[in-house]
């Protein structure tokens, strides 16, 4: 992971769901060009949470895009609280293969919610200029990014 610190406030974030990983990091043995994970973050500061998601990919041409890129979309209070208590099901939140209904969906979902991408964006915008993400529940509460 880049960085743990909350783009709002600067504190230290905690880990709520590792949602996917795909790829090893680079430099490290099996790097085969690919690394890319996304995952919900929750300040211990501000209580905000974020959804952040890193793509790193390293087969490029030089006037191809940034090998490093990274995205964030921020949740509420709320939404974070809605997102804690649907994953009470969930075996193990910090294993981005879990196969639990509500892994797969938040996998599925993620890409598909607004976000700023954060590593080219002007540090003033960081903090309340980022989108908002939503998470919301089907009729078996499992969640999903709105």
């Amino acid at each position: 992971m880049i960085s743990r610190a909350c783009l709002r406030c600067g504190e230290r974030q905690e880990q709520v769901v590792d949602i996917d990983l795909r790829g090893v990091p680079h430099n490290s043995a099996g790097h085969d060009h690919v690394y890319d994970w996304d995952i919900v973050l929750s300040c211990t500061g501000c209580e905000f949470g974020e959804l952040r998601v890193y793509s790193h990919d390293c087969w490029s041409h030089y006037e191809d895009e940034d090998w490093d890129m990274e995205w964030s979309g921020q949740l509420d209070a709320v939404m974070l609280g809605l997102l804690r208590r649907s994953l009470s099901d969930c075996p193990d939140t910090s294993n981005p293969t879990c196969a639990c209904a509500a892994h797969a969906s938040l996998r599925k979902t993620a890409a598909y919610t607004h976000k700023l991408r954060i590593d080219t964006a002007p540090r003033a915008t960081l903090g309340t200029d980022r989108p908002f993400s939503k998470v919301t529940l089907d009729d078996e509460g499992v969640p999903s990014f709105a």
